[in-house]
């Protein structure tokens, strides 16, 4: 049996907490660094990274350690630590453009989970079949340069609202995320998670690095 590659949680943060949170980020505008992605392979947007996240927007670690990790752990089956790159593990990611979003890819960690705070520029993430690809692993960087392929393959997409938790099996399932309108900003909080106790692989973090930032 395939397990499930998603789980959107619908209204996870009330109103409240949302605006609280916005205004937190928007107050920290000045630490967003520009993505441009690497190579011209790797994806593209703005983010503040875990290790400013730790130092000056303490909440957002909270609210990831409270009240996130146990949802992705029940959905998980299994008990779950923090991804070993701290500059990683948590992120504030912002999309203000058509261009911005991330290709086809697979995850370095097995679960991660994205809090939205703003979507009014209807980004998706959208996901290849857990079977397909299982499949595909093997050709995902071999064939990076080359995402329109993957997008060959039949996929589902969630849209999720200023509030939602999407919790995902991220290297288990190829994903990518898109921005489709032209104007507005998608924010989100991007929380990666690995089994407990599970080592970090250099490979893994060294192409991260590569792609990524």
């Amino acid at each position: 049996m395939i397990a499930e590659p998603y789980q959107h949680v619908e209204g996870f943060l009330p109103p409240a907490d949302v605006a609280s949170f916005r205004r937190l980020v928007d107050d920290h505008a000045g630490l967003l660094t520009e993505i441009h992605g690497k190579k011209g392979l790797g994806p593209r947007y703005r983010v503040i990274d875990g290790d400013q996240i730790r130092a000056r927007m303490p909440a957002i670690e909270s609210l990831g350690q409270e009240r996130v990790r146990p949802l992705v752990e029940h959905f998980a089956g299994e008990p779950l630590g923090a991804f070993a790159s701290p500059r990683r593990a948590q992120r504030v990611q912002i999309y203000s453009r058509r261009d911005q979003g991330f290709r086809w890819h697979r995850d370095g960690h097995p679960y991660v989970a994205l809090v939205t705070l703003e979507n009014a520029n209807a980004g998706q993430t959208q996901f290849i079949s857990p079977g397909l690809s299982r499949l595909l692993r093997y050709l995902i960087y071999p064939l990076y340069p080359l995402p329109q392929l993957f997008s060959l393959a039949p996929r589902s997409a969630v849209t999720c609202r200023e509030g939602d938790l999407l919790i995902m099996r991220g290297r288990l399932t190829i994903h990518r995320g898109v921005t489709l309108a032209e104007t507005g900003r998608r924010i989100l909080f991007v929380y990666a998670f690995d089994r407990a106790g599970q080592k970090p692989s250099p490979l893994r973090d060294l192409i991260a690095r590569k792609l990524n930032y």
